[in-house]
């Protein structure tokens, strides 16, 4: 596919090709009815990637491709406020048992560390070189630990927000990252579907168990088990002393791209690509329900405290809660939504290859919480112009005025060459047909109804 993604690192990706399309395409098709009304439980403008749940399960906070952190009170549930200060999409994030911290990963190759009652960034740890994929935080909140592609494990100290230790392996990519026995001990696992051991307080390597070659999506721990999601569908659960494969669920649709244990450990919960999310027995071995959602992706999971709820974040933005006795969906919207930037697409050839960019940018006169600036009035506004958007440096001073000969160049070259240092993704459109359809498409979409396109219009 022409579009190509990898904002966090110009090297090569060394994923298997049908990894790297398979995931593009979970992250940006979502075809299909839109949603009568705006639901309260859409507050991300692209893909939701990760939920984490309170002990007392009065809030949550989940972490979105739109750069942005969403606070939730669970008890409406309701939004309580939106946190931005990373530069790129965020992959995940850990809640304290307590609420009074949270930290997120990003494509910005960036650790934040939030308080989420007030909304304040703490800190953005730095030192990573490439997309931080996964987070974690201990038990008593005082360490943090992060996967990287970089092929690094960290570990963070939040009272100084310094790095106190490092676990490298150049050839990994590291996918995702759990305390286990308090903060006594560290696993991870990598893209070729390996699982390793670390005791933290000296760094010792415990076990290494070696991958399929499948990435590993998730990691939990369930009891004195950790158990993981892979792109292969399965999710194994290993001995902690020894690495021990104790069991295996198979026969789900695949890949599997979230997954929850509750607390007790007795019931995973794993969500698919496919949109589906199966409810696991670890003490029988067996599936006991399966939650028809929304088509589309279910990236993140979490359960309450008491097992009861279970919350899932998916492709649309949404969040969506289920009431597990019975399997039925207590909240959030029962198809996919879709923004009114979705429902503007039509169905011609620049329509279409629009969809790829309607789920970062808008044609809408707000910006809908979308990850980029919103495209109203593009055609004849300076780049960098619109009030209130945080962009590049080099965006903001490039000087470009966005003509339809300014966008095709930009397509044609990809943002990396045409300008320099930007965070737009990596991007190419190589047929000259399909430039020009699509240039012609957004500049048709995005006139302003009341006139002519002014720079920096944003009424």
């Amino acid at each position: 596919m022409w579009w190509q993604m990898n904002p966090e690192s110009r090297r090569p990706s060394t994923y298997p090709l049908a990894w790297a399309a398979l995931l593009a395409a979970m992250v940006w098709a979502v075809e299909s009815p839109a949603s009568s009304d705006e639901d309260p439980l859409v507050q991300h403008g692209g893909p939701a990637k990760a939920v984490a749940v309170t002990a007392d399960g009065r809030l949550a906070v989940t972490a979105g491709f739109d750069y942005s952190l969403v606070v939730w009170d669970l008890r409406g549930p309701e939004a309580l406020r939106r946190l931005l200060g990373h530069d790129a999409p965020l992959n995940d994030v850990a809640l304290s048992p307590d609420g009074r911290l949270a930290v997120s990963a990003s494509d910005d190759r960036r650790v934040g560390v939030w308080d989420p009652a007030t909304g304040r960034l703490r800190a953005l740890l730095r030192g990573h070189e490439a997309k931080v994929a996964a987070v974690t935080l201990s038990a008593d909140g005082r360490w943090a630990a992060s996967a990287g592609w970089d092929g690094t494990v960290r570990v963070w100290d939040l009272a100084s927000n310094r790095e106190i230790r490092r676990f490298r392996e150049p050839s990994r990519r590291f996918t995702t990252v759990a305390f286990v026995d308090g903060n006594a001990l560290l696993a991870a696992g990598d893209h070729s579907g390996a699982l390793r051991l670390w005791r933290l307080a000296d760094g010792v390597p415990l076990w290494l168990r070696k991958g399929n070659g499948f990435p590993l999506t998730r990691l939990v721990t369930a009891r004195d088990r950790l158990v993981t999601g892979s792109i292969d569908g399965t999710i194994r659960g290993y001995a902690v002393e020894d690495g021990r494969e104790l069991f295996r669920f198979e026969g789900q649709e695949k890949p599997v791209l979230s997954l929850a244990a509750a607390a007790d450990g007795r019931r995973l919960a794993s969500g698919t690509a496919a949109g589906t999310i199966y409810l696991w027995d670890t003490a029988e071995g067996r599936a006991e329900r399966i939650l028809r959602t929304a088509r589309g992706p279910v990236w993140g999971l979490a359960f309450a405290p008491d097992g009861t709820i279970l919350y899932s974040v998916h492709n649309d933005g949404a969040m969506r809660l289920w009431e597990l006795a019975t399997g039925r969906q207590l909240a959030g919207p029962r198809e996919v939504y879709l923004t009114a930037t979705d429902r503007l697409s039509g169905h011609d050839r620049g329509a279409r290859l629009f969809r790829t960019c309607s789920k970062c940018h808008s044609v809408t006169p707000d910006d809908e919480n979308k990850s980029g600036p919103t495209f109203y009035g593009l055609i004849g506004r300076r780049a960098g112009s619109v009030p209130g958007y945080p962009y590049s440096r080099a965006l903001a001073e490039s000087g470009i005025v966005w003509t339809e000969e300014t966008l095709a160049r930009l397509f044609e070259l990809g943002p990396e060459n045409y300008l320099p240092g930007t965070r737009m993704p990596f991007q190419r459109m190589p047929d000259a047909q399909d430039r020009a359809e699509l240039v012609a498409y957004i500049a048709r979409v995005t006139r302003p109804r009341n006139g002519p396109n002014e720079t920096g219009n944003r009424p």
